[in-house]
């Protein structure tokens, strides 16, 4: 018991110490000094084991800290992504580019994850994907289009986002995909087989909550969700969905990566 509650203390201090250092710099734009303390709050925690996840999460310094280390999990992530994605799409080699992307390797694992569930959910080869948030560098949104076969688009009410992500799926040759500047509060759904809420839409747990329940009333009976989450400790760097807070879907499985793929996947149904 004195071992776990030291390990518990232990990890909780280097999050709040990881987080204030990175509260305090003058911008998240990737760097080696910003990449290791970025680096180093994912491993920490990555490495806290679901046992001690609760008592890590409710320690007072950590708790009081949770909001700041998503936004800053978040703007940290959007930074990487426009830095990538400029390199990307000016780069002599694209392909040579993407190729030394450090998280590369996590991007392919969970995209063929999710691809592999929407076959196992019975979707058969959908006709349209719609990817909500797909941001600046669509590596998820062209990892669709590759696994499935199927026409995808990627929506992100980011303009900036939008033109970035033009520019990287023309330089990498990818077809079958598009990109269209719309907001996920109010898009239309209706024609799509599967829709895949990225883990950085919706900031707060509420907030996600209130855009699932939106997207029930504009996504057809029938349709696919796959849904990004997070459990345990990995709920400080992206909100969890509420499986309680899902009204008009059936949650067909939940899937919790134990590897260094931080999210986990919801997969559901839309009834009707």
């Amino acid at each position: 018991m004195t071992t776990e509650l030291s390990d518990t203390t232990l990890s909780a201090d280097r999050i709040v110490h990881l987080t204030d250092q990175l509260a305090a710099l003058p911008h998240l734009r990737p760097g080696p000094g910003t990449d290791a303390l970025f680096g180093g709050l994912v491993q920490a925690v990555l490495a806290t084991p679901d046992r001690q996840a609760r008592d890590v999460l409710a320690h007072p310094e950590v708790h009081r800290r949770k909001e700041a280390i998503r936004d800053l999990s978040a703007r940290g992530e959007t930074a990487l992504e426009h830095a990538w994605a400029e390199h990307i799409g000016t780069a002599p080699d694209a392909r040579a580019a993407l190729a030394v992307f450090p998280y590369l390797d996590n991007y392919r694992r969970l995209t063929a994850l999710e691809a592999r569930l929407i076959a196992h959910a019975g979707a058969g080869t959908p006709t349209s994907v719609a990817v909500l948030g797909s941001g600046p560098l669509p590596l998820s949104t062209l990892g669709y289009a590759h696994a499935l076969g199927a026409p995808v688009v990627g929506l992100d009410r980011d303009a900036t986002a939008v033109a970035l992500a033009r520019r990287v799926a023309e330089r990498l040759g990818s077809a079958d995909v598009r990109f269209e500047q719309a907001d996920a509060a109010d898009v239309a759904l209706g024609g799509h087989d599967v829709v895949v809420l990225a883990a950085l839409v919706g900031e707060t747990p509420s907030a996600k909550a209130a855009i699932l329940r939106r997207m029930a009333d504009v996504m057809r009976p029938g349709a696919l969700l796959l849904a990004r989450s997070a459990r345990g400790a990995r709920t400080l760097l992206y909100p969890p969905v509420d499986l309680g807070a899902m009204p008009g879907f059936e949650v067909l499985e939940v899937v919790h990566p134990t590897d260094d793929v931080i999210n986990s996947v919801v997969v559901a149904r839309r009834l009707g």
